[in-house]
């Protein structure tokens, strides 16, 4: 063999020790000890690494919360809510969503979540605006804006839609938060076990100058008319109220996704509240026909008209 050729080998060899050593140190970055993401202000990671081998395939979806035009902040009061121009001072503002999909002139493409071990298990993200400042008393102190994944190997051609489901699939939602993963823990998104976890939670106390005296008005969506026991075995909802949403126009190097407050009270009086406060998804109450089919739910056999998310 020339002194060429065993200088080449040598080298060669060297290459696969050194990565066959930086394999070892990935591995030992994601046996680390998982932590919790506990509903109490506080956000800790669990050390899970990213997945490994993701290249031009990445992709991030951005979200944004605003009300009409003012971007949400805790603490903020928004002025000309509903139809009859109420104040609101928001003290909640999360919701998951889950099953994205992004468009391209091939077809659609899913996208396949990193599993961050805080904002996103198996197909479920939490897009979290409050920060548990001001009046937002109920979440943490840390916030999510992004979904972040990674597209199949291959997909080509410009974006050009978004698709996904708001709320949490039917296989994780009639479980325990309790003992559920992260961002499945969070009790104060979680009814019970029937019902599941609240798919969207938007939190606000309204004034106005008929009722000066702010009063709470509450956006919860979840599933209703579930079947089982208070201990689980739930085989279905009569109003699973998980929605389809498509966003065309979107591409996720330009564009964000904005879930707007205003639009989806644009057709709601939060002057009144006649049942619970605001809407808690059930259909016997006045205001949550108007709400439910905001966010595109079929109300009473009327299809909604989703006007709360909207690309930018």
């Amino acid at each position: 063999m020339t002194t060429s050729r065993v200088r080449a080998v040598a080298a060669f060899g060297a290459m696969l020790a050194a990565l066959g050593a930086e394999g070892c140190s990935d591995g030992d970055a994601l046996a680390t000890d998982a932590g919790a993401f506990a509903d109490r202000g506080t956000l800790v990671d669990n050390g899970a690494a990213p997945d490994s081998g993701a290249t031009a395939s990445d992709v991030t979806i951005r979200f944004a919360a605003k009300v009409g035009d003012a971007p949400f902040r805790c603490g903020a009061t928004f002025e000309g809510v509903g139809t009859t121009g109420g104040q609101w001072r928001p003290t909640d503002f999360r919701f998951y969503v889950h099953d994205l999909r992004v468009v391209t002139a091939a077809g659609e493409a899913p996208v396949t979540l990193r599993q961050d071990g805080r904002w996103q298990h198996e197909s479920v993200a939490l897009l979290d605006f409050e920060d548990r400042s001001g009046q937002c008393a109920n979440g943490t102190t840390d916030t999510n804006a992004q979904v972040v994944g990674t597209l199949p190997a291959g997909t080509t051609g410009p974006i050009t839609a978004l698709r996904f489901r708001l709320g949490v699939p039917f296989a994780l939602n009639h479980a325990n938060s309790a003992t559920a993963p992260s961002p499945l823990n969070l009790s104060t998104l979680w009814w019970n076990w029937q019902g599941g976890y609240k798919f969207a939670r938007i939190d606000g106390q309204v004034a106005n100058a008929m009722n000066p005296m702010a009063t709470d008005w509450y956006i919860h969506v979840g599933s209703t008319g579930c079947d089982g026991t208070a201990m689980g075995g739930v085989t279905r909802c009569a109003e699973p109220n998980r929605v389809e949403v498509e966003l065309a126009g979107f591409d996720p190097a330009r564009n964000t996704v904005v879930a707007d407050l205003g639009r989806l009270l644009s057709g709601s009086d939060v002057r009144v509240s006649a049942g619970a406060p605001g809407c808690m998804s059930g259909l016997a109450d006045p205001e949550c026909p108007a709400v439910l089919r905001g966010f595109g739910i079929t109300v009473a056999g009327t299809p909604g008209a989703q006007n709360f998310f909207r690309v930018e």
